[in-house]
């Protein structure tokens, strides 16, 4: 269980840390305005633009998260070159974040996301993405993998942040993780394909709950204790994941490790309050977690602080930070945990782990 006083201790060994943050990096823009009357050309609404806001998005975001708990940070992806690539390496800059790894790719674009922010309801009325979502090319990739390697080399931890924009090619997720392996550093993958072979290789493989029932090829409905169970067995089994951390938004984290053989399963409550906005809140129980186990924690103990981490950053408007204090101050809530083996119904699941 973490306390107020091993956190404190974990968050200064945090700042020790270089964390390699290699995926989809994305700019974030919020056009706040007024909605005052209804278009005369359509049935649509008229707003009139107060101010615009900009945050690091996908990749990115998880670099600021990281960023702002005092770990040194270099990120690694692609940009276009245009004015948002412009934008998108100020804010990496205002950040902190190496973007010695960022390359420009003149045939790509760089990701925008686009809101349009009501004021009078405080919430999105509208969103345009503009992106290039087709794999890099075989030029880039080699340029991607010669800085992953240069990178890596000094690093603590290995962040792939996937968000299916063609940076993170098969190619680049298995060099990576054979990198990260012949270094012995671990390796934490956030996954939005559905083809779990591309994530093989990963230390950890982290999706939100309809990621994990993708990956394994489950339907996420009927009793969830028990397909939760048989998805992570077969994603274990047949891919060789030693640990699957599942985030649940607000019934917490599922903790799935191997341990002698056995397949272990440890719940976390969420530590939720109020729900805000849930943009970023993946991002920052990635690089959270990524970060504690840099320090050499127990991944149990990682996800109790990803899950304090996340469980703030909602309550927050927009792709938003946590502090080293904010999480400090909410450590006194946190729930325990159930240790279990998983539930099973299957015979072949059953034989596995000896019950």
């Amino acid at each position: 269980m973490i306390t107020p006083i091993n956190a404190e201790s974990l968050f200064q060994r945090m700042r020790g840390c270089h964390v390699v943050v290699v995926g989809d990096l994305m700019l974030d823009e919020y056009l706040w305005g007024a909605i005052a009357r209804i278009s005369p050309e359509a049935p649509v609404p008229v707003m009139h633009l107060h101010h615009a806001e900009r945050s690091l998005g996908g990749a990115a975001n998880v670099a600021r998260n990281v960023a702002s708990l005092g770990a040194r940070v270099s990120a690694i992806g692609v940009v276009g070159a245009d004015s948002t690539a412009t934008l998108l390496l100020e804010e990496l800059d205002r950040a902190g974040i190496n973007r010695t790894g960022v390359l420009t790719d003149p045939g790509r674009r760089t990701t925008l996301k686009r809101r349009l922010m009501s004021l009078e309801h405080r919430q999105q009325v509208f969103r345009c993405d503009e992106e290039t979502t087709n794999d890099v090319s075989p030029a880039v990739e080699k340029r991607l993998l010669a800085l992953v390697r240069e990178q890596v080399a000094t690093a603590q931890v290995v962040i792939c942040s996937d968000y299916l924009k063609g940076v993170l090619t098969k190619g680049i997720l298995q060099e990576t993780a054979a990198i990260a392996c012949k270094y012995e550093i671990p390796l934490v993958t956030a996954p939005k394909d559905t083809r779990p072979e591309k994530y093989a290789g990963a230390s950890v493989l982290m999706p939100n709950l309809h990621e994990f029932a993708r990956l394994a090829g489950h339907r996420a409905n009927g009793n969830e204790t028990v397909w939760i169970d048989q998805a992570a067995w077969s994603l274990s089994e047949a891919y060789k994941f030693p640990t699957l951390l599942v985030t649940r938004g607000p019934d917490g984290m599922t903790l799935f490790e191997r341990q002698n053989g056995n397949l272990m399963r440890q719940d976390i409550s969420s530590s939720m309050h109020s729900v805000y906005d849930v943009t970023g809140a993946g991002d920052t129980a990635l690089g959270v977690f990524a970060l504690a186990i840099a320090t050499g924690v127990e991944r149990i103990q990682a996800a109790h602080i990803a899950n304090v981490a996340a469980g703030i950053v909602v309550g927050k408007r927009g792709t938003a930070c946590v502090t080293m204090e904010e999480i400090l101050t909410a450590i006194n809530g946190l729930s325990g945990t159930k240790t279990s083996q998983p539930n099973l119904s299957t015979p072949p699941f059953r034989r596995a782990i000896g019950v």
